[in-house]
Protein backbone atom coordinates (compact mmCIF):
# COMPACT_ATOMS: atom_id res chain seq x y z
CA UNK A 1 0.00 0.00 0.00
CA UNK A 2 2.91 2.13 0.55
CA UNK A 3 3.84 2.76 -3.58
CA UNK A 4 0.33 3.30 -3.80
CA UNK A 5 -0.03 6.11 -0.89
CA UNK A 6 3.23 7.53 -2.26
CA UNK A 7 2.05 7.72 -5.86
CA UNK A 8 -1.41 9.27 -4.90
CA UNK A 9 0.49 12.08 -2.31
CA UNK A 10 2.91 12.99 -5.53
CA UNK A 11 0.21 14.16 -7.81
CA UNK A 12 -0.57 18.29 -7.31
CA UNK A 13 -4.06 19.16 -6.18
CA UNK A 14 -6.28 21.56 -7.56
CA UNK A 15 -5.73 23.79 -4.95
CA UNK A 16 -2.10 23.90 -5.94
CA UNK A 17 -2.15 24.86 -9.51
CA UNK A 18 -4.72 27.69 -8.54
CA UNK A 19 -2.58 29.01 -6.74
CA UNK A 20 0.45 28.84 -9.14
CA UNK A 21 -1.84 30.28 -11.70
CA UNK A 22 -3.02 33.11 -9.30
CA UNK A 23 0.94 33.61 -8.83
CA UNK A 24 1.52 33.95 -12.39
CA UNK A 25 -1.00 36.41 -13.57
CA UNK A 26 -0.10 38.06 -10.46
CA UNK A 27 3.49 38.28 -12.16
CA UNK A 28 2.10 39.10 -15.13
CA UNK A 29 -0.03 41.88 -13.78
CA UNK A 30 2.75 43.89 -12.36
CA UNK A 31 5.10 43.63 -15.63
CA UNK A 32 1.84 45.01 -17.45
CA UNK A 33 0.72 42.57 -19.39
CA UNK A 34 -2.61 42.45 -18.46
CA UNK A 35 -4.39 40.58 -21.44
CA UNK A 36 -2.15 37.70 -20.61
CA UNK A 37 -2.90 37.83 -16.60
CA UNK A 38 -6.62 37.59 -17.05
CA UNK A 39 -6.88 33.96 -18.52
CA UNK A 40 -4.24 32.87 -15.49
CA UNK A 41 -6.79 34.35 -12.97
CA UNK A 42 -9.98 32.78 -14.73
CA UNK A 43 -8.34 29.48 -14.40
CA UNK A 44 -7.03 29.76 -11.15
CA UNK A 45 -11.04 30.56 -10.05
CA UNK A 46 -11.94 27.70 -12.08
CA UNK A 47 -9.69 24.81 -10.35
CA UNK A 48 -10.35 27.03 -6.89
CA UNK A 49 -13.84 28.93 -6.71
CA UNK A 50 -12.55 31.48 -3.72
CA UNK A 51 -13.46 35.01 -3.77
CA UNK A 52 -9.85 36.47 -4.26
CA UNK A 53 -9.33 34.97 -7.53
CA UNK A 54 -12.88 35.86 -8.38
CA UNK A 55 -11.99 39.32 -7.84
CA UNK A 56 -8.48 39.37 -9.24
CA UNK A 57 -10.13 38.49 -12.66
CA UNK A 58 -13.05 41.15 -12.59
CA UNK A 59 -10.21 43.70 -11.55
CA UNK A 60 -8.38 42.44 -14.61
CA UNK A 61 -11.04 42.07 -16.92
CA UNK A 62 -12.13 45.35 -15.84
CA UNK A 63 -8.16 47.29 -16.58
CA UNK A 64 -8.12 45.33 -20.21
CA UNK A 65 -11.67 47.19 -21.11
CA UNK A 66 -13.85 44.29 -21.42
CA UNK A 67 -16.29 46.43 -18.70
CA UNK A 68 -19.37 43.69 -19.49
CA UNK A 69 -17.30 40.87 -18.65
CA UNK A 70 -15.64 42.38 -15.43
CA UNK A 71 -19.40 43.60 -14.59
CA UNK A 72 -20.63 39.97 -14.86
CA UNK A 73 -17.73 38.61 -12.58
CA UNK A 74 -17.77 41.57 -9.67
CA UNK A 75 -21.75 40.37 -9.92
CA UNK A 76 -21.00 36.80 -10.08
CA UNK A 77 -18.77 37.79 -6.55
CA UNK A 78 -21.22 39.20 -4.93
CA UNK A 79 -23.76 35.99 -4.58
CA UNK A 80 -20.00 34.28 -2.96
CA UNK A 81 -19.52 37.41 -0.59
CA UNK A 82 -23.23 37.14 0.73
CA UNK A 83 -23.38 33.20 0.56
CA UNK A 84 -20.31 33.43 2.66
CA UNK A 85 -20.63 36.23 4.82
CA UNK A 86 -17.58 37.95 3.23
CA UNK A 87 -16.51 41.47 4.72
CA UNK A 88 -15.61 42.21 1.37
CA UNK A 89 -19.24 42.42 0.00
CA UNK A 90 -19.88 45.96 0.42
CA UNK A 91 -16.39 46.78 -1.89
CA UNK A 92 -17.65 44.51 -4.00
CA UNK A 93 -21.11 45.54 -4.40
CA UNK A 94 -19.47 49.38 -4.50
CA UNK A 95 -16.97 47.75 -7.65
CA UNK A 96 -20.70 46.83 -9.43
CA UNK A 97 -22.36 49.96 -8.85
CA UNK A 98 -19.62 52.03 -10.51
CA UNK A 99 -19.25 49.55 -13.19
CA UNK A 100 -22.97 50.11 -14.47
CA UNK A 101 -23.15 53.81 -15.91
CA UNK A 102 -20.08 52.64 -18.16
CA UNK A 103 -21.30 49.52 -19.96
CA UNK A 104 -21.91 49.64 -23.38
CA UNK A 105 -25.25 47.78 -24.47
CA UNK A 106 -27.09 46.18 -27.81
CA UNK A 107 -31.00 46.38 -27.79
CA UNK A 108 -31.98 44.21 -30.66
CA UNK A 109 -35.94 44.87 -31.43
CA UNK A 110 -38.62 42.30 -32.91
CA UNK A 111 -40.28 43.37 -36.32
CA UNK A 112 -43.66 44.94 -35.55
CA UNK A 113 -45.50 41.92 -36.99
CA UNK A 114 -43.36 39.98 -34.84
CA UNK A 115 -41.13 37.00 -35.83
CA UNK A 116 -41.99 33.83 -37.22
CA UNK A 117 -42.50 30.71 -35.58
CA UNK A 118 -39.15 28.52 -34.70
CA UNK A 119 -37.14 31.52 -35.28
CA UNK A 120 -33.80 31.61 -33.93
CA UNK A 121 -32.29 35.14 -32.42
CA UNK A 122 -28.69 35.25 -31.66
CA UNK A 123 -25.84 37.70 -30.07
CA UNK A 124 -22.23 36.33 -31.47
CA UNK A 125 -22.80 32.72 -30.04
CA UNK A 126 -25.25 33.66 -27.72
CA UNK A 127 -28.80 32.61 -28.30
CA UNK A 128 -31.54 34.98 -26.95
CA UNK A 129 -34.69 34.33 -26.54
CA UNK A 130 -37.83 35.96 -27.55
CA UNK A 131 -38.74 37.59 -24.14
CA UNK A 132 -35.33 39.00 -24.20
CA UNK A 133 -35.61 41.19 -27.31
CA UNK A 134 -35.80 44.98 -26.10
CA UNK A 135 -33.46 44.57 -23.38
CA UNK A 136 -30.21 46.11 -23.56
CA UNK A 137 -27.38 43.68 -23.08
CA UNK A 138 -24.01 44.50 -22.01
CA UNK A 139 -21.33 43.88 -24.06
CA UNK A 140 -17.75 44.04 -24.05
CA UNK A 141 -15.97 46.71 -27.09
CA UNK A 142 -15.83 45.29 -30.45
CA UNK A 143 -17.49 43.90 -33.30
CA UNK A 144 -20.60 42.08 -32.69
CA UNK A 145 -23.12 40.35 -34.88
CA UNK A 146 -27.16 40.17 -34.68
CA UNK A 147 -28.34 36.75 -36.97
CA UNK A 148 -31.91 36.17 -36.78
CA UNK A 149 -32.73 32.61 -39.16
CA UNK A 150 -36.49 31.28 -39.53
CA UNK A 151 -37.00 27.59 -41.33
CA UNK A 152 -38.60 28.85 -44.85
CA UNK A 153 -37.17 32.51 -44.93
CA UNK A 154 -34.47 34.45 -45.71
CA UNK A 155 -31.78 35.46 -42.97
CA UNK A 156 -31.19 38.30 -41.32
CA UNK A 157 -27.62 39.28 -40.23
CA UNK A 158 -26.16 42.96 -39.14
CA UNK A 159 -22.71 43.56 -37.88
CA UNK A 160 -21.86 46.65 -35.66
CA UNK A 161 -19.15 48.31 -33.78
CA UNK A 162 -18.86 48.50 -30.32
CA UNK A 163 -16.07 51.36 -29.16
CA UNK A 164 -15.60 53.62 -26.28
CA UNK A 165 -17.97 52.92 -22.96
CA UNK A 166 -21.92 54.05 -22.23
CA UNK A 167 -22.78 53.05 -25.56
CA UNK A 168 -26.28 52.09 -26.61
CA UNK A 169 -26.79 50.68 -29.98
CA UNK A 170 -30.54 49.39 -31.13
CA UNK A 171 -30.63 47.12 -33.62
CA UNK A 172 -34.48 46.90 -35.49
CA UNK A 173 -35.12 43.38 -36.92
CA UNK A 174 -36.79 43.99 -40.24
CA UNK A 175 -39.69 41.76 -41.56
CA UNK A 176 -38.27 38.56 -42.82
CA UNK A 177 -38.69 37.53 -46.31
CA UNK A 178 -40.61 34.14 -47.51
CA UNK A 179 -38.58 31.95 -49.40
CA UNK A 180 -40.07 31.38 -53.07
CA UNK A 181 -39.86 27.51 -53.79
CA UNK A 182 -38.00 26.90 -57.20
CA UNK A 183 -40.60 25.05 -58.60
CA UNK A 184 -43.95 26.72 -57.78
CA UNK A 185 -47.29 24.88 -58.03
CA UNK A 186 -48.96 27.35 -60.35
CA UNK A 187 -46.65 27.07 -62.77
CA UNK A 188 -47.29 23.01 -62.71
CA UNK A 189 -48.46 22.25 -66.56
CA UNK A 190 -52.11 21.33 -67.71
CA UNK A 191 -52.46 17.77 -69.31
CA UNK A 192 -55.16 18.52 -71.91
CA UNK A 193 -56.45 15.55 -73.75
CA UNK A 194 -55.80 16.81 -77.88
CA UNK A 195 -56.37 13.27 -79.23
CA UNK A 196 -59.78 13.64 -81.15
CA UNK A 197 -58.24 17.38 -83.09
CA UNK A 198 -55.23 18.39 -84.62
CA UNK A 199 -52.68 20.01 -82.66
CA UNK A 200 -50.27 22.25 -83.52
CA UNK A 201 -46.60 22.43 -83.10
CA UNK A 202 -44.94 24.73 -80.80
CA UNK A 203 -43.26 27.34 -82.05
CA UNK A 204 -39.24 27.55 -80.22
CA UNK A 205 -39.35 31.34 -78.69
CA UNK A 206 -36.43 33.07 -81.02
CA UNK A 207 -34.25 33.73 -77.83
CA UNK A 208 -34.47 30.05 -76.86
CA UNK A 209 -34.11 28.48 -80.48
CA UNK A 210 -30.48 26.65 -81.03
CA UNK A 211 -28.10 28.36 -83.46
CA UNK A 212 -29.06 27.28 -86.81
CA UNK A 213 -27.12 24.38 -88.70
CA UNK A 214 -26.45 25.90 -92.04
CA UNK A 215 -24.61 28.82 -90.40
CA UNK A 216 -22.52 27.09 -88.35
CA UNK A 217 -21.21 24.88 -90.77
CA UNK A 218 -21.20 27.88 -93.15
CA UNK A 219 -18.73 29.49 -90.41
CA UNK A 220 -16.68 26.05 -90.03
CA UNK A 221 -15.70 25.98 -93.25
CA UNK A 222 -14.73 29.33 -93.88
CA UNK A 223 -12.42 29.38 -90.61
CA UNK A 224 -11.25 25.64 -91.70
CA UNK A 225 -10.80 27.11 -95.16
CA UNK A 226 -8.83 30.44 -93.98
CA UNK A 227 -6.59 27.95 -92.18
CA UNK A 228 -5.66 25.74 -94.94
CA UNK A 229 -4.64 28.57 -96.68
CA UNK A 230 -2.53 30.01 -94.33
CA UNK A 231 -1.00 26.62 -93.26
CA UNK A 232 0.00 27.00 -97.23
CA UNK A 233 1.20 30.39 -97.51
CA UNK A 234 3.75 29.34 -94.22
CA UNK A 235 5.25 26.14 -96.07
CA UNK A 236 5.70 28.34 -98.94
CA UNK A 237 7.84 30.89 -97.10
CA UNK A 238 9.57 27.71 -95.24
CA UNK A 239 9.98 26.85 -99.24
CA UNK A 240 11.75 29.89 -100.00
CA UNK A 241 14.25 29.98 -97.05
CA UNK A 242 15.50 26.53 -98.23
CA UNK A 243 15.97 27.39 -101.59
CA UNK A 244 17.44 30.23 -101.03
CA UNK A 245 19.70 28.21 -98.21
CA UNK A 246 20.58 25.74 -101.53
CA UNK A 247 21.52 29.11 -103.42
CA UNK A 248 24.02 29.93 -100.53
CA UNK A 249 25.56 26.70 -100.45
CA UNK A 250 26.20 26.35 -103.94
CA UNK A 251 27.48 29.77 -103.93
CA UNK A 252 30.47 29.26 -101.23
CA UNK A 253 30.87 26.02 -103.32
CA UNK A 254 31.49 27.86 -106.94
CA UNK A 255 34.37 29.98 -105.21
CA UNK A 256 36.29 27.17 -103.41
CA UNK A 257 36.00 24.85 -106.78
CA UNK A 258 35.28 27.72 -109.62
CA UNK A 259 35.67 25.08 -112.12
CA UNK A 260 35.91 21.13 -113.21
CA UNK A 261 37.99 20.13 -112.12
CA UNK A 262 38.62 21.71 -108.79
CA UNK A 263 41.99 23.29 -107.95
CA UNK A 264 44.60 21.00 -106.48
CA UNK A 265 44.59 23.64 -102.84
CA UNK A 266 40.76 22.76 -102.88
CA UNK A 267 39.16 21.04 -99.70
CA UNK A 268 37.25 18.42 -101.60
CA UNK A 269 35.30 17.38 -97.94
CA UNK A 270 33.87 21.01 -97.63
CA UNK A 271 32.95 20.80 -101.61
CA UNK A 272 31.27 17.67 -101.06
CA UNK A 273 29.39 18.65 -97.88
CA UNK A 274 28.23 22.20 -99.32
CA UNK A 275 26.79 19.89 -102.18
CA UNK A 276 24.68 17.31 -100.42
CA UNK A 277 23.49 20.49 -98.33
CA UNK A 278 22.52 22.28 -101.20
CA UNK A 279 20.67 18.96 -102.61
CA UNK A 280 18.93 19.03 -98.53
CA UNK A 281 17.70 21.82 -99.05
CA UNK A 282 16.61 22.05 -102.92
CA UNK A 283 14.16 18.65 -101.36
CA UNK A 284 12.93 20.28 -98.51
CA UNK A 285 12.33 23.83 -100.31
CA UNK A 286 10.74 21.73 -103.29
CA UNK A 287 8.48 19.81 -101.42
CA UNK A 288 6.87 22.70 -99.29
CA UNK A 289 6.67 24.83 -102.46
CA UNK A 290 4.53 22.25 -104.00
CA UNK A 291 2.22 21.04 -100.41
CA UNK A 292 2.09 24.84 -99.75
CA UNK A 293 0.94 26.11 -103.07
CA UNK A 294 -1.72 22.79 -103.01
CA UNK A 295 -2.68 24.28 -99.78
CA UNK A 296 -3.16 27.65 -100.65
CA UNK A 297 -5.53 26.06 -103.69
CA UNK A 298 -7.63 24.12 -101.31
CA UNK A 299 -8.05 26.69 -98.52
CA UNK A 300 -9.31 29.26 -101.05
CA UNK A 301 -11.71 26.79 -102.74
CA UNK A 302 -13.30 25.89 -99.18
CA UNK A 303 -13.53 29.21 -98.32
CA UNK A 304 -15.23 30.37 -101.75
CA UNK A 305 -17.10 27.50 -101.43
CA UNK A 306 -18.44 27.96 -98.30
CA UNK A 307 -22.42 27.40 -98.29
CA UNK A 308 -24.17 31.80 -98.68
CA UNK A 309 -26.52 33.09 -95.91
CA UNK A 310 -29.20 32.01 -98.45
CA UNK A 311 -28.38 28.70 -98.45
CA UNK A 312 -27.97 28.45 -94.87
CA UNK A 313 -31.02 29.70 -93.97
CA UNK A 314 -33.61 27.88 -96.41
CA UNK A 315 -31.88 24.70 -95.07
CA UNK A 316 -32.61 25.26 -91.87
CA UNK A 317 -36.27 26.89 -92.45
CA UNK A 318 -38.59 23.43 -91.49
CA UNK A 319 -40.07 21.28 -93.82
CA UNK A 320 -43.50 22.95 -93.52
CA UNK A 321 -42.36 26.28 -94.40
CA UNK A 322 -40.26 25.40 -97.76
CA UNK A 323 -43.54 23.68 -98.82
CA UNK A 324 -45.70 26.94 -98.60
CA UNK A 325 -46.77 25.98 -94.89
CA UNK A 326 -47.14 28.78 -91.86
CA UNK A 327 -43.69 28.39 -90.42
CA UNK A 328 -43.82 26.77 -86.88
CA UNK A 329 -46.95 25.09 -87.38
CA UNK A 330 -47.57 21.68 -88.63
CA UNK A 331 -50.71 19.88 -88.62
CA UNK A 332 -50.53 16.25 -87.52
CA UNK A 333 -54.14 13.91 -87.83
Amino acid sequence: MEPLASAQSSEPSAHTVAVDMFDAGDALMKSGRIHEACPKYAESYRLDPRVGALLHWADCLEQDGKLASAYAAFRDAVELTERSADLRRDYVVARVRSLEPRLSRIIIDAPKDGLPQDATIQLDSLRIVASGLGVGIAVDPGEHSVRVTAPGFAPFTSLLVVSGEGQVQTVPIPTLERLVPAESSSSAAVAVDQSARPTATKKTPAYLAPKPAGEGTRDGQRWLGAGVAGAGIVALGVGAYFFSKMLGALDERDQLCPHDPCPANTDQRRVRSLESEARTAEAWGLGLSIGGALAVVAGAVLYLRSPSDREAQRAWQPRSARAGVMPGLEWRF
